[in-house]
């Protein structure tokens, strides 16, 4: 017996060790088996941190985990990740996979799962990865088909998971924040009891830039009968939340082999009114707290028949129904009342070609005024056939007595009449007068003021007139502090804009006596400007190529911080993805500006901009004290007089933030003055100070034309020869974007200041005779310049004029009778040393 026990013991011992020890053997070559095959059939990176096996957590079931799963994209999608995993674990029974006829799987969990889904605009999924096979599959037997092997699972849940999805063919983005699931339930049983308990933290849709969901909040608690041998799902008790409009459903769902069969229900499980604020996201609520409501809602919707695809549909429904709606804020004197809507889309089933939207009835009282809107479409796939309305009047000033509005005042009177009843192949033929889609907007008395404006806006009247053909703008007068402004004109094409996506087409004309732009500039406290700083970045402004317009401005005056604009004309025309400005011209500083040229989009990942610029006799220090561009590049501008006339073209690619990209940019230019006067500048100070004299501080040139390049970053210089003191010197260098300076004057210099500036010569050559040419060197920066002279020619022909001078002294010297005597008994005396 002792020897029975000590032998079972051992064989226990065994057995144990070895549930120890093979998932550890088994690990390594486990996981670099699963990572080479996974690997080799897919157009993807797939890796893992961790994978463990283990018999003793839940035995004898075996538990699987593996953890920091990711699958990251290649080619197209180089680098993107399309599913990340924190934690992955499956619980499987062990002995019922030995049994050969099925897998039991406890449980399945999916810990802070990341999936990013995209689609480019040819249609490239990146979850398209698996590789092509070549390999032929053979077809099953029948009957080895319908093996009677299975698989249960008893409990499958998912924690704190983010799904993004991007369709550049639909210009949709999506993304679901926090979406926790956990489904159990005996799933072995043929007919058995589900519970389903799922939530949402937030739901985004955004579709051609317009966003349809903003941070939706979603929950579901709900209980379902599940036939697994029908694969019938019947919902019972159950509750939907959308924000915090509760919503029950009921209904059978049911897997074919192609589609669904579906039987559903909705509706909200609360009737009034109140309900309708369920939906606004708690971030908001406290806009609607201690508001005042009555009537009675009804929102539900129906879906019955076999789901397949976009063109098998099954029947559905939604109905919005309110009755008598009444909304009042606390502490305000008037509320919006009669609030009554009646809004149905019916499908019958089949193609989504059998919808009918339609709003029969928006109704609403704010103050004495009525307001009603009327729309339905048909055959929305198709042949779109809309027929609706709008009629009534809107007091702006009732709405602020009725709906807070603390960050901003507004009043004015908005009356509307508009009628529209027609198709799209009608529009497509451009059959127009086969279209009813006339009427009228008016707008009067109108005001508004905000903080975040700097002025009030006062529009007095406005009229807008609709035809089938045109938009027309019959009238719009506003002002804005002292700025005044006033539009005429139409827009053509709009319904094929509207329904087709077509160009649509328009022209204005506007008109202004002046225009403050001061008054637009708001200024920020010096607090303001320490505490936050403007990170925000200029991006790319895509001009669209289904704009045809044309903007003609005559304006009378502009004030622009010190700068006076009189009579500015031209015109901007914004066509095929390109805005153009046309003779914009101007007078100001004394003379007259004329511009042209375009910004350009038509290939948005390369924008550009290419303008000419022609001014004639410009006030150069007016100019120097009305643009920073010109004080930073140019500061000596402002200590300079005289007037200057200037052609300029420039032309340079944009980043996405707008900015010219210097290595692109290329031009030219001329520049041109009879006189030009500058005193008291850096550049001057320090040539004064190198040739000790300071008449230098203070230039008057004449006769000045400069021909310059945009090349390479820099404004290359070339040389030329103004007239200063009389005399003419030559110019050239070049001056860098980034304000960089490298000039080179040479300029003929007195000898009297030539020497001042050698010292050691200054007595051994006479101040008259000409000049000597002397080179200034330039460098350093616009703001701090480094002066240097370069006096070697100077100095060659001083040290020529002092050894002439020295010969002739000698020559002198040597006339004289005692000299001659003394130094010929000197070599005398020396004659006879030597022998």
């Amino acid at each position: 017996m002792k020897k029975f026990i000590k032998v079972f013991a051992i064989i226990i011992g065994v057995f144990v060790l070895l549930l120890f020890i093979t998932p550890i053997l088994l690990k390594g070559k486990i996981e670099t088996l699963a990572k080479e095959e996974i690997n080799k059939q897919i157009n993807a990176t797939v890796n893992w941190d961790d994978f463990s096996l283990s018999l003793i957590r839940k035995f004898p079931s075996l538990s699987v985990n593996m953890s920091g799963l990711s699958v990251i994209g290649s080619q197209q999608f180089e680098g993107d990740t399309l599913l990340s995993l924190k934690d992955f674990y499956v619980s499987v029974d062990l002995l019922s996979a030995l049994s050969g006829n099925r897998l039991d799987v406890e449980t399945i969990l999916l810990d802070q799962p990341f999936i990013y889904a995209k689609v480019l605009a040819d249609s490239t999924a990146n979850w398209d990865i698996m590789k092509s096979s070549t390999t032929e599959v053979e077809e099953e037997d029948s009957e080895e088909s319908s093996s009677s092997f299975g698989i249960t699972l008893e409990e499958f849940e998912i924690k704190d998971a983010t799904l993004k999805y991007d369709d550049a063919t639909m210009a949709l983005t999506t993304s679901v924040n926090h979406f926790n699931l956990n489904l159990s339930g005996d799933l072995s049983a043929s007919s058995t009891d589900l519970k389903v308990n799922s939530s949402i933290e937030s739901i985004n849709l955004t579709m051609e830039e317009v966003r349809y969901l903003n941070n939706l909040s979603v929950s579901l608690s709900a209980n379902m009968l599940a036939d697994m041998d029908q694969m019938l799902f019947t919902f019972k008790e159950n509750d939907l939340m959308l924000n915090r409009l509760n919503l029950g459903f009921d209904g059978t769902i049911a897997l074919l082999d192609e589609g669904y069969d579906l039987d559903l229900n909705l509706k909200t499980k609360r009737t009034d009114f109140d309900a309708i604020f369920g939906l606004i996201p708690e971030a908001f609520m406290s806009y609607v707290e201690g508001v005042n409501t009555k009537g009675n809602l009804t929102l539900q919707s129906t879906l019955k028949g076999v789901y397949v695809d976009a063109d098998h549909l099954p029947a559905f429904n939604v109905k919005l129904i309110v009755e008598d709606g009444f909304v009042q804020y606390p502490d305000l004197p008037k509320s919006i009342e009669d609030i009554n809507v009646n809004f149905t889309v019916d499908n019958s089933g089949g193609s989504a070609d059998n919808t009918i939207s339609e709003i029969k009835k928006f109704h609403f009282k704010l103050g004495d005024n009525p307001f009603d809107a009327s729309m339905i479409v048909k055959n929305p796939v198709s042949n779109a056939q809309f027929k609706g309305g709008i009629l009534g009047t809107i007091d702006l000033g009732s709405l602020k007595d009725a709906i807070p509005l603390d960050s901003f005042d507004i009043k004015g009177i908005i009356d509307a009449n508009i009628t529209v009843d027609g198709d799209l192949k009608t529009i497509e033929a451009e059959d127009y007068e086969a279209i009813k889609a006339n009427g009228n907007v008016g707008l009067n008395h109108f005001y508004y003021a905000s903080n975040d404006l700097p002025q009030a806006v006062d529009i007095p009247s406005a009229q807008l007139k609709f035809s089938p053909k045109e938009i027309t703008l019959d009238e719009f007068a506003c002002n804005i502090g002292k700025s005044d402004f006033s539009l005429k004109g139409k827009i053509e094409n709009y319904l094929p804009y509207i329904f087709k996506d077509e160009t649509i087409k328009g022209s204005l004309i506007h008109q202004s006596k002046m225009i403050d732009v001061n008054e637009f500039l708001m200024e920020e406290s010096e607090e303001e400007a320490t505490e936050v700083e403007d990170t925000t970045a200029l991006e790319t402004i895509e001009v669209p190529k289904n704009i045809d317009f044309v903007f003609t401005s005559s304006i009378d005056k502009i004030l622009y911080d010190k700068l006076v604009i009189n009579d500015a004309k031209g015109k901007i025309t914004v066509r095929n993805g390109i805005v153009s400005l046309d003779g914009m011209d101007m007078n100001l500083l004394d003379g007259k500006i004329i511009m042209g040229g375009a910004y350009n989009t038509q290939n948005i990942d390369k924008p550009f901009a290419d303008f000419t610029f022609n001014a004639s006799n410009i006030d150069l220090t007016k100019t120097a004290n009305s643009f920073s561009v010109i004080d930073s590049l140019m500061p000596i501008a402002k200590s300079s007089k005289g007037k200057i006339s200037a052609t300029l073209h420039y032309n340079s690619l944009l980043d996405k933030e707008m900015s010219p990209v210097i290595s692109s940019i290329t031009g030219g230019g001329n520049l041109k003055s009879p006189f030009i006067e500058v005193s008291n500048s850096k550049v001057l100070n320090g040539m004064a100070q190198l040739l000790k004299n300071d008449k230098y501080k203070k230039l008057k040139a004449e006769n000045i034309d400069v021909n310059f390049i945009l090349q390479d970053g820099k404004i290359i210089v070339k040389p030329f020869s103004p007239t200063v003191f009389d005399k003419k010197l030559t110019i050239s260098g070049e001056q860098g974007f980034d304000q960089s300076l490298n000039y080179v004057v040479k300029a003929p210099v007195s000898r009297k200041d030539v020497a001042g500036a050698l010292g050691f010569l200054s007595d051994g050559f006479a101040d008259s005779g000409s000049d000597y040419m002397v080179d200034v060197i330039i460098k350093g920066t616009a703001k701090d310049p480094k002066m240097s002279l370069d006096l070697s020619e100077a100095t060659k022909q001083a040290q020529k004029e002092v050894g002439k001078e020295a010969e002739k002294v000698i020559k002198e010297v040597l006339k004289d009778e005692n000299v001659q005597k003394s130094v010929n008994e000197f070599l005398k005396g020396f004659g006879k040393k030597k022998k």
